[in-house]
């Protein structure tokens, strides 16, 4: 992912109690608009108590039908901190995608309290 890169939405990520609720965004980069046209919900509870980035990937294993060339259908990568301080990439899972910006940090160190920072342009 180049550094930098932060995702523009509105309205920005929010938590619902145990939920992180993904409003519908639309990211332009690369030269294309990332677009994700439905709200989506993660059930946090189900997540390992730790800390998380939430990231916009391109997900090749989705058949886009959509004749815009210039726009793709964007997915989302929650990437686990690891042991050794580093974070997850989306490209060393076999999930076939590629990392393009970042929609904020989740913290569900104590699962009672989750936290969620959106990035600083949503």
């Amino acid at each position: 992912m180049r550094a930098g890169s932060l995702a523009t939405c509105s309205p920005a990520p929010r938590l619902e109690k145990a939920t992180l609720v993904i409003p519908p965004f639309r990211l332009p980069q690369l030269g294309q608009c990332f677009i994700h046209r439905e709200t989506l919900r993660i059930d946090l509870t189900r997540l390992a108590p730790d800390r998380y980035r939430i990231m916009v990937v391109q997900n090749f294993w989705i058949e886009d039908t959509n004749p815009e060339l210039d726009e793709c259908i964007a997915a989302l990568f929650l990437a686990r901190r690891r042991r050794d301080g580093q974070w997850e990439a989306a490209e060393n899972w076999p999930v076939e995608c590629r990392s393009i910006a970042l929609l904020g940090w989740l913290d569900l160190t104590d699962p009672e309290q989750p936290r969620l920072v959106p990035a600083p342009s949503c």
